[in-house]
């Protein structure tokens, strides 16, 4: 294949990977699980100095629903959580002891209807606003290429093969955006599904403790 086919193909791959790498950041973003790549927007002022995460903090992951941040410094623990809350304000937070110390556990909001509905939208969105722009990129190099095969002195052949690469690679990119689309719903699903089993686990405890309830009254009366 000609070098300048070569050269504006792999400049292609490489401006449609971002766009599906973003899309995957901002899927990270619309937490569902306790992904650590989720923390990388947050940014934790210190006086006139401003830090990520990592630097002022050790998190770990104690279940996939869950952060524990413990401050490096106790005395930035309020810096630290005014800067989770603002790039998450939906983090539910807890201080907690351990070892005579403390730390701020961070538990992912339950996926009830209305998240479920919402997060659904948002991320078929993305994908739309993704897809867009590969096709634009695609459509883009397709007319670069056309103006300009001929002046480098490409045969008809090697231009229908230069269009077809590009094409394929396009195909590629957007299978991997909907393959993103995909598990992210599945995701989504699935945690929608667990709240409302802990919802109806929780029912089924409150009436058997009703029955059960019920059932001492009966025997006091009796």
């Amino acid at each position: 294949m000609n070098n300048y086919v070569i050269t504006e193909i792999d400049s292609a791959q490489k401006k449609m990977s971002a766009y599906v790498s973003l899309l995957s950041y901002r899927y990270m973003n619309l937490c569902v699980k306790a992904e650590l790549g989720a923390l990388m927007p947050v940014n934790v002022y210190l006086g006139d100095q401003v830090y990520n995460i990592e630097d002022v903090a050790n998190v770990y992951s104690p279940d996939e629903f869950q952060f524990s941040v413990y401050p490096k410094n106790e005395n930035n623990q309020q810096d630290i959580i005014q800067g989770i809350y603002e790039a998450h304000p939906e983090f539910k937070m807890e201080l907690k002891t351990s070892g005579g110390g403390s730390y701020i556990l961070y538990t992912m909001p339950e996926v009830d209807e209305n998240r479920h509905d919402f997060l659904q939208n948002a991320i078929k969105g993305l994908h739309e606003e993704c897809g867009a722009r590969l096709e634009a990129i695609r459509v883009e190099f397709k007319e670069s290429l056309l103006e300009n095969l001929t002046k480098v002195g490409v045969s008809k052949d090697e231009t229908d093969e230069a269009l077809q690469a590009l094409d394929e690679l396009h195909e590629r990119t957007q299978k991997m955006a909907d393959n993103q689309l995909e598990q992210k719903q599945t995701e989504i699903d699935e945690a929608y599904q667990r709240y409302l089993e802990e919802k109806e686990n929780q029912k089924l405890g409150e009436a058997n403790n009703f029955d059960y309830s019920q059932g001492m009254r009966l025997g006091q009366d009796e």
